[in-house]
């Protein structure tokens, strides 16, 4: 009689260890869960500055970024916030793909020209980030 109720005195023991572990372990889960997602809330958003010079029929830009890092590298890899390149646009059509903070668009037809330059992820999806300006090239 003494051995059984050892036994259950053990058993009981060993569940009320593994209960305690379980609630332990689960708060630490949610309480990692929670940091990871408002860390991940936090990241602050690339902003995008463009300025630039029409010299005769070339076009001399200067990216002005924050929060974002030029990657080459990692163009068409997995997503990481605050990283990629610019996408570029000339009348609505893309034209260059962007991975340094200056760049010249070379020999642009004389004529009124919508420029956009947006920021995007490594994977070519955009941040949303964006610039337009029109230009115009004489003759």
């Amino acid at each position: 009689m003494k051995t059984k109720r050892l036994l259950f005195r053990l058993f009981l023991l060993i569940a009320i260890a593994a209960v305690v572990e379980w609630f332990v372990y689960s708060k630490d889960d949610a309480q990692t869960n929670v940091a990871v997602e408002q860390a991940e809330a936090h990241q602050e958003e690339p902003t995008l500055k463009v300025t630039y010079l029409l010299e005769q029929d070339d076009l001399q830009l200067k990216l002005a970024v924050t929060n974002f890092q030029f990657s080459l590298e990692n163009m068409g890899k997995e997503n990481k916030h605050g990283e990629g390149h610019v996408h570029l646009y000339l009348d609505g059509k893309k034209i260059a793909k962007v991975f340094e903070p200056t760049y010249v668009v070379k020999d642009i037809p004389s004529g009124k020209h919508e420029i956009t330059v947006e920021l995007a992820h490594n994977n070519h999806e955009s941040y949303g980030v964006s610039e337009r300006f029109s230009i115009e090239v004489k003759p």
